[in-house]
Formats: structure tokens, sequence, C-alpha cells
């Protein structure tokens, strides 16, 4: 005899409010506790929410408890279209929280695509954080290694405090102490930047150095903007000695397509 779907829809009143909030499971295969307590969901689960659908091989229901762990294949897509994909998770039905333990791969509404692990889902704030390191990837294949996040599902910009480190495509690599991405406009600001250049544009000879240091930026794909800066192409010196030259500037722009640095001096 084939298998047929079962759906359970349980009803749960939150505190003494007389509000009721729905939560559908889908599954091949149930099993329910003597104490009709726990139910064990598994083959072909789908979890529906109010506001996310999770999808797995293996679910387990506290009724009392308000919380769901979830194994094999998860993942879980919100009304935002931001999609989590991870082997273990947990949700609380009461707070809307969805916490996932080990490797967990984000991917937003403008495939901005996050691999990291331990990350906190917070329906209620609409915030995605974890503090453990992870790695974005934007649509210019810029990798952009993180200490830590915050991503506003709101706003869709990711915050992060600490050394924060951006590789491009050209293999310059770019330092923060404070970043704010926006998936939307496609931009980096960040300050305290540090920037080892290492395109052949840059350099009059195969020794130069060229790096500049600046007290903020705002990057994009075919521009950089950098407050406060300044820029050499001298080699390194011993003991970190100061560059034999610098330029300093208040502002200066820099375009990746034209390939070509104003700056507008002090």
């Amino acid at each position: 005899m084939k298998n047929k779907f079962i759906i359970i829809i349980i009803s749960l009143f939150i505190s003494t409010i007389s509000y009721a909030e729905n939560l559908l499971i889908e599954a091949k295969n149930i099993t329910i506790d003597k104490d009709k307590v726990t139910s064990v969901f598994k083959n072909k689960v789908v979890i529906k929410t109010k506001e996310k659908i999770i999808k797995s091989e293996f679910a387990k229901y506290n009724k009392d408890l308000g919380i769901i762990i979830i194994k094999e294949k998860v993942e879980a897509k919100d009304e935002l279209n931001n999609i989590i994909n991870t082997e273990y998770a947990e949700y609380n039905e009461k707070s809307k929280i969805l916490k996932s333990k080990g490797v967990t791969k984000i991917t937003t509404p403008d495939n901005y695509i996050l691999q990291g692990e331990d990350i906190t889902v917070d329906n209620q704030n609409k915030v995605i954080f974890s503090d453990k390191n992870s790695t974005l990837k934007d649509l210019d294949d810029n990798k952009i290694f993180l200490e830590n996040f915050e991503y506003s599902m709101k706003t869709n910009i990711f915050k992060s405090i600490g050394l924060v480190k951006l590789k491009d495509k050209e293999n310059n690599t770019y330092e923060f102490s404070q970043t704010y991405i926006d998936t939307k406009k496609k931009e980096i600001l960040g300050t305290d930047i540090k920037v080892y250049l290492n395109q052949e544009d840059f350099k009059i000879n195969k020794r130069n150095n060229p790096r500049l240091f600046a007290n903020s930026a705002k990057v994009s794909s075919d521009k950089s903007i950098f407050s406060k800066s300044i820029f050499t192409i001298c080699e390194y010196r011993k003991n970190d000695k100061c560059p034999p030259w610098t330029i300093q500037s208040r502002k200066m722009l820099h375009d990746s397509k034209k390939k070509l640095s104003i700056m507008i001096m002090l």
C-alpha cells in the first residue's frame, strides 16, 4: 500500500490571550508518543508557519515546549525570499526564532550567498545574525570575511563590527573595522580602511606595493570613494617604517571601469 501524507494541524494558545497560532506539519510518516506531547515526523516533512515554510526529512515537535527539532536537508524559506539551508535547526513557535547548529548557508533575495555556522533567524524582529566567522559572496564574486554579522531582512543590509576582509576578483584586499553591506544598492560602507592593491595598473615596477589607508569608504562594483586617505606605491620597509613618499587627499575617487583615480587634495 502506498504511503499517504498525514496532516496535523496544531493550535497553540499563547499565554492567557485568546489568540491561536496554527502550525501545519505534513509528512509521509508520523509517530505520536503515548503522552500526546511529542510527535515525530519523517520523510518529506513540510512545516508551514505564518512567516515561513520549512522542509526537511525529520522533525520532532514538543507541544508543551513549542519547540520543533528539524534535521536532514533542512531548507527554510520566508515570505521575503530569504533561504536558509542546514542539516540541523530548532524552531521556537512562541518566539518565532529559528536557530541552526553547524554549517549553514543563507541566500538573500538579491542572491548574495553567506556561508557560516550557528545562525539565528529572528522572524519577529526581521534579523538574521551570528557571532561565528562567515563568508559572504556578492554578485561580482567578491568574498567578504566576517567575524560576526547581523542582517536586516527589512533593509537588506549586513552589518559587521570587528575585522572585516574583502578580496575582490582582481585579488585586491580591503580591511575594515566596521562595515555596512547594502545588497539592494550593491555597495559597501566601511570605516578604518586599509587597501592592499595587487592590480598591475597601480604599479610602476614589480617591486611596488601600492596601498591606501582611509578613514571611511564607499565601495561599489564600478566606483570607490575614500575619505581622508593616504596613498603610496613604495615597497614595505623594515619595522613598519613610513614610506619615503605618500599622497594625502581629502577625498579620492577610483573608477574601476575607466581605470581612473581622482584625488581632491587637502
